[in-house]
Formats: C-alpha cells, sequence, structure tokens
C-alpha cells in the first residue's frame, strides 16, 4: 500500500509540473506573436515609406524618407532588443518585491495558529505563485497545499490564507492603480476600473467582513476552530498586509521602468521623472491586477494590452509593447530561478523539517480538519 501510495503521489507530481510547464510555455508563445506582429508592422510601414519615396521628385525630399525608411527597417530588425543589465536588474527587483507577500502570507498562518518555517513557507509561496499559468487559478493553492503538507498545516487554513494574501495583494495594487491614474489624468476610465477593482478586492479583506464570510464559506471545519481562527483576524494584520503589499508594488513598478529604460527604443526625452514613476507604477499594478480578475492563465494577453494602452503615451506604441512582453518574460524567468533556488536549498538545509510542530499547542493542530 505504501508503495502504491509513493507511486501516486510521483505521478501527480509529474502531472502537476506539466500542466504548470504547458502552461507557461502558453504564454511565452503569445509574447512571440506578439513580437512578431510588431515587427510585420513597422516593416510594413517601411515599406510603404519606401514606395511612396519612389514618387517624389525633389531628390532631397526622397531622400529624406529613404533615410525614414531605412530607420524604421532597423528599428524592426532591432526594436525588441534590450539591455542585458537592465532586465537582470528588473529581475532581481521583481524577487525583492515578492517577498513582502510572502511574510504576510506566513503571518496570515501564524493568525490560524498553524506553522510557519521560514523556508517552507517561502518555498510554497513561490512555488504555488507558478500556479497562476495554468487555467483557474486553483493550480495555486494545489502547489500550496502539497508545499505545507510536510508540516501537518490544514488545507483549510492555506485556502483561507491564501484568500487573505491574495486579495490584500490585489485590493493595494487596484489603490496604487487608481491613485496613480488619477494623478496621470490618461482616461478616466482606466481611473474608474481600477477604482472598482480596489472596491471588488478589498470589501472581502475587510476584518469584520472577512470574520463573516470565512464560517460560511467553509465547510467540514468545526466551529470552534473557526471561531478561533477567526477572533484572529484583526486590523492590525491587515494593516500589515498593507504596508507590505505597499512595498511589492513599489518594487513591482520599478521593475517595469527598469526594463523599459533598457530598450533602446524607448524615448524619455520629453517626460518627467514624476510621470515616468506614475506611469511605471499604475500601469503595472492595473495590468496585474485585472489580469488576474480576467481568469486567464498568467493575464496572458491582458497585461500587454494593458501596459501598451498606459505606456503608449509616455514612450511610444513599439516600446510600450516590448516593454510588457519583456516584462513578462522576466518576471517569470525569476519565478523559476527562484523557485529553483529554494529547492535546492531546502533540499540540503539542515534546519528544514520533516515536520515543524514545534511551539504550536496540540489543541490548535488537532481541531481543525
Amino acid at each position: 500500500m505504501l508503495k502504491k501510495n509513493g507511486w501516486m503521489k510521483a505521478t501527480l507530481q509529474v502531472l502537476v509540473l506539466l500542466l504548470v510547464s504547458w502552461g507557461i510555455v502558453v504564454n511565452v508563445r503569445k509574447s512571440a506573436v506578439q513580437l512578431a506582429s510588431q515587427r510585420e508592422e513597422l516593416e510594413s510601414r517601411a515599406a510603404a515609406l519606401r514606395e511612396s519615396a519612389q514618387q517624389i521628385a525633389d531628390t532631397s525630399e526622397r531622400n529624406h524618407s529613404l533615410e525614414q525608411a531605412s530607420a524604421l527597417e532597423l528599428t524592426a530588425k532591432n526594436f525588441w532588443r534590450a539591455n542585458p543589465l537592465g532586465l537582470l536588474a528588473a529581475g532581481v527587483i521583481y524577487a525583492l518585491g515578492m517577498l513582502p507577500g510572502s511574510l504576510f502570507w506566513r503571518q496570515c498562518l501564524a493568525a490560524l495558529d498553524q506553522p510557519t518555517h521560514l523556508l517552507t513557507t517561502m518555498w510554497a509561496y513561490f512555488y504555488g505563485n507558478l500556479g497562476k499559468y495554468f487555467p483557474g487559478k486553483a493550480m495555486v493553492i494545489i502547489l500550496r497545499v502539497a508545499a505545507l503538507n510536510r508540516l501537518g498545516i490544514k488545507k483549510t487554513a492555506t485556502s483561507i490564507t491564501i484568500f487573505m494574501e491574495t486579495l490584500t495583494m490585489m485590493s493595494v495594487g487596484g489603490a496604487v492603480a487608481a491613485v496613480c491614474l488619477i494623478l496621470l489624468n490618461l482616461d478616466w476610465r482606466l481611473t474608474l476600473l481600477s477604482m472598482g477593482l480596489l472596491l471588488a478586492t478589498f470589501i472581502p479583506t475587510y476584518p469584520p467582513i472577512l470574520r463573516y464570510l470565512i464560517p460560511r464559506l467553509q465547510r467540514g471545519v468545526e466551529p470552534q476552530a473557526l471561531s478561533a481562527w477567526t477572533a484572529r483576524i484583526h486590523g492590525k494584520l491587515f494593516v500589515r498586509g498593507w504596508l507590505l503589499h505597499s512595498l511589492t508594488w513599489l518594487a513591482f513598478g520599478l521593475s517595469l521602468i527598469v526594463v523599459l529604460y533598457s530598450l533602446p527604443i524607448a524615448n524619455f526625452e520629453n517626460v518627467g521623472l514624476a510621470a515616468t514613476l506614475l506611469s511605471g507604477l499604475g500601469a503595472c499594478a492595473l495590468a496585474v491586477v485585472l489580469g488576474f480578475a480576467s481568469m486567464i492563465p498568467g493575464g496572458a494577453g491582458v497585461r500587454e494590452a494593458v501596459l501598451s494602452t498606459v505606456l503608449t503615451p509616455i514612450v511610444g506604441p513599439a516600446a510600450a509593447l516590448c516593454g510588457a512582453i519583456w516584462l513578462r518574460i522576466v518576471w517569470l524567468a525569476t519565478e523559476l530561478i527562484v523557485v529553483g533556488f529554494l529547492f535546492l536549498l531546502r533540499r540540503f538545509s539542515p534546519t528544514y523539517p520533516a515536520a515543524d510542530l514545534t511551539n504550536y499547542p496540540a489543541a490548535d493542530l488537532t481541531n481543525v480538519t
């Protein structure tokens, strides 16, 4: 029986890995298609300009048009290229930006009297984050539950804390997007959209409402255990979540800005520092939150559309699209690298527990299914 269970567990892990890999490949292919489409558009414009130049009688004007066509052809060839050091810096900033979220999730687990071994919870957070590339977002919960299983953490507690952390992150993102877009005054519809997303994600995470919702959303859990959990969801935890995720969104926005600065075609000559920061933060926050709300794996297509819309007035259409696609590639590569690093770290760490149940009263761990 033990051998059979071990075989089934290994098969399930391989299946999950294949499904997540499939989601990642789909997202990368969509990005490649968008780049190819942008290149074709630039090449078409260059060909049209070169053809029209042949009809110009004036030599100087014709040469000027031909120079413009040559410049467009060169842009079509190299427009997507970015400075590797800039992309590396953007990846480091993104990885640092995910740390506050993982720490807040750990605090949520602690609030529900669950073991919170630092390395394990960080591994579960980053590893589970790859589940967003699978349809429906449920894979995030599956991966994190599996990663925390060795600590004896209850599946229900994991699900509740994922709900708390994710919606807190999205509500802070909605607030960041709304403030930035109001100050930029780009499009009132985008501002209203971000404010609507803020309300939709803020309301369920407000402590009194969350304490009301949890017993009604969770079935099969003893009322006494749920009462103990909900009593520990208080305003201080709520405030810490907003402060920590404010750092997350600041890092995410800076990561996008660094990606844009790494693109030679991005033109910041007529853009002030304040407008650059607001557009980077607002575009990134709105794109990620709307991508999450769309339930499309990884927000594929949604993020790129939002980023292009907000960033085009700042850096131009080609740079906006390239920045959106490079951002996806950089973030995906960073997630994979961090997950690989944490996998090796926990595998060879002498402090990585088989089960870390110390300092947690037995009653707190046995009354919850």
